[in-house]
């Protein structure tokens, strides 16, 4: 069995990040080979990688080239990562017996990019709505943390990309009331605009945002941490969610993605009412020091590991390609 999954991004984000160790587990079975853009190439080590251009993901010649790939290298499925990747993978199915499979990572407009292939995976259960063919795999924890108790002596973190998406301009604005130290982590087109909220609310002495933390350091972090919060308007994960149980690091935000898997109704609120969000972190975050977290974090251990997680994956390639025989 030989596997080629395909992301189109330009950056080393969430998304290639679960590509990657995704392929590098499933790499201990299998032969994995990953389809990027070479500015990401140095992200990727321990399972081959190749860069082949593909730019519209309507464009006859592109398609032919990574058809062409595929067929010379003998790729049993092609394991499409997000909306332009599976757009291409969809034409790729028209064209060639390849087996095509689609993980939807976040929320579109529409479904139609993840229509029409072999299976489709979803990092969330509402990502799957009216997909017949969907599964339900969530993201995992990183392994490679050691997961030590947090000591909770340090800021509460808020961590991801500086993005309008990331409701973090609501999260400022509910900080107004509050004397804890706030850590934003991350880096984004909306740098520039959160910092100036910071200044207008006069918040320069609460609030930090930290922009030279990358995937790997991010631990340091959580082991000091008193607290996470996810104020996202839309998610896929979070991934930063289980990060954090991970380090019993206890969660308070917005009802996304599978934060109410994880987390009481009452440490949660709407998304995209900065109204409510205030309301919540005033009243949960005084809590946060008496909060438990070791149950969770053995919830955590048994639902959201990347060794289920290849488990399963690997479980509908095994299904499509028998079926092919």
């Amino acid at each position: 069995m030989k596997i080629a999954h395909l992301i189109s991004s330009n950056t080393f984000g969430g998304i290639e990040q679960h590509v990657y160790e995704l392929a590098n587990k499933m790499s201990e079975e299998s032969e994995q080979i990953i389809i990027c853009n070479k500015k990401i190439h140095s992200y990727i080590k321990d399972v081959n990688k190749v860069s082949i251009k593909i730019g519209s993901r309507y464009s006859p010649l592109n398609i032919f080239r990574l058809l062409k790939y595929l067929k010379h290298n003998k790729i049993s499925l092609l394991h499409c990562h997000g909306a332009k990747a599976s757009t291409i993978g969809k034409l790729i199915r028209y064209v060639s017996k390849i087996k095509v499979v689609s993980t939807i990572h976040g929320h579109k407009k529409n479904n139609k990019p993840f229509m029409k292939v072999d299976a489709v995976i979803g990092v969330n259960k509402k990502l799957l709505r009216g997909i017949s063919n969907g599964t339900y795999i969530p993201n995992w924890f990183n392994n490679n943390h050691q997961g030590k108790q947090s000591t909770r002596k340090g800021p509460i973190l808020a961590v991801g990309r500086l993005e309008k998406v990331k409701g973090f301009d609501h999260l400022i604005q509910s900080w107004i009331n509050i004397e804890n130290k706030l850590d934003i982590v991350g880096s984004g087109p909306e740098e520039k605009s959160l910092r100036s909220l910071i200044d207008y609310l006069n918040l320069q002495d609460k609030i930090k945002i930290i922009t030279n933390c990358d995937y790997n350091s991010i631990e340091e972090k959580y082991r000091d941490a008193s607290g996470l919060i996810v104020a996202s308007i839309r998610e896929g994960g979070p991934r930063v969610l289980l990060e954090a149980i991970n380090h019993e690091i206890p969660v308070v935000g917005t009802r996304v993605g599978i934060m109410s898997e994880l987390i009481a109704d009452e440490f949660l609120c709407e998304p995209n009412n900065q109204r409510s969000l205030q309301s919540l972190l005033e009243e949960i975050i005084p809590l946060l020091p008496n909060l438990n977290m070791i149950a969770l974090k053995e919830t955590l251990k048994e639902r959201y590991s990347i060794e289920i997680a290849a488990s399963k994956t690997k479980k509908i390639y095994d299904v499509l390609l028998n079926a092919s025989l």
